[in-house]
């Protein structure tokens, strides 16, 4: 009998310790509910704080580069020729040489006097790639400064710089080939037909784009309890491009253009759709001049303007050029 006693009591023992730890169990389990209906109630929390700061961020960097733009256009004016007070009238223009020149020890001198720079920053304005922008002065003083260089033998150009915020090359959403010409259609529904001996330059390339996000990050301290903050996190964007230029012309075909308008001849990729657009607009306009080189080139920089409008403003220049029949 005691032995079956202290089997009894051990028993009863073991299952007063099992609802323990069944309560106990219950309890954790509860607890744990509620820490994660509170922890996914901040993080929605947190999520919708950081859209609503990447908007606020976009809207003010939008702001921003409006502004900076136009006060950046004056200080490099100023910073080119600062003795020259700059004129009144509105915008700016890029200068560049077409061709680089025949002896460059010979030149020299004469670029120095006429940009009113030392021999050593004409030397550093000279980038290898054409066309290479010498300066950036308000409007009239940039053709003066361009018909001064043509005086002196140099093929030069100029060209405005847009404001940023207005409209340049038409963003193609859908367009249609035919044997004369191609019809475009914009994102804003803007339409235009344009006639293959319209067409003067196409360049094809590639642009890298950087965004900020802001992002919330969980760590842990060192007594274990979690952290969160807000950081920032830079992606890179690859987009393609084809630019088209000529006699009232300036779109851009995109990844994000419709390429139905190849028929059967459509790509597997948004790659090699861009690239069968381009050779049937050589095939139909054998005219045109075709430049590739921001292929090779995402991040091109150009002197004297924002980083990232470089490809833009030099294919302004290269247009004037070609219009101009400076190129090649």
């Amino acid at each position: 009998m005691s032995e079956s006693r202290a089997l009894r009591d051990r028993l009863e023992k073991a299952q007063a310790e099992l609802r323990r730890t069944k309560e106990h169990l219950e309890k954790l389990r509860v607890h744990h509910a509620r820490e994660r209906e509170s922890l996914g109630q901040e993080l929605e929390e947190a999520r919708r704080q950081v859209l609503e700061l990447r908007g606020r961020l976009t809207l003010l960097e939008t702001r921003e580069r409006a502004l900076r733009a136009d006060e950046e256009g004056a200080r490099l004016a100023a910073s080119v020729l600062p003795e020259r007070a700059l004129s009144a009238g509105p915008g700016t223009a890029l200068v560049a040489l077409v061709q680089s020149p025949a002896s460059l020890n010979e030149a020299l001198p004469k670029l120095a006097e006429l940009l009113k720079l030392s021999p050593v920053d004409v030397r550093f304005r000279l980038a290898p790639l054409l066309p290479t922008v010498l300066a950036r002065l308000p409007l009239p003083e940039a053709q003066a400064l361009r018909d001064a260089l043509r005086a002196e033998g140099f093929m030069a150009v100029s060209s405005a710089v847009p404001h940023r915020l207005a409209s340049g090359l038409m963003a193609v959403r859908r367009f249609t080939l035919d044997a004369e010409g191609v019809d475009l259609e914009g994102t804003r529904k803007e339409r235009q037909r344009v006639l293959y001996p319209q067409l003067r330059l196409l360049i094809r390339g590639r642009r890298i784009t950087t965004t900020v996000e802001s992002e919330v990050e969980e760590t842990y301290d060192a007594d274990g309890d979690r952290v969160r903050k807000m950081v920032e996190v830079k992606h890179d964007h690859i987009e393609q491009f084809l630019w088209l230029y000529g006699d009232g012309v300036r779109a851009a075909f995109s990844l994000e253009t419709r390429f139905s308008g190849l028929g059967s001849g459509r790509g597997l990729s948004g790659f090699e759709s861009l690239q069968r657009v381009m050779e049937e607009l050589r095939r139909g306009a054998p005219q045109v001049v075709v430049d590739e080189r921001f292929m090779r080139m995402p991040r091109f920089r150009l002197p004297l303007v924002d980083e990232d409008r470089g490809q833009e403003l030099l294919g302004e220049l290269l247009h004037q050029a070609v219009q101009e029949g400076l190129w090649p």
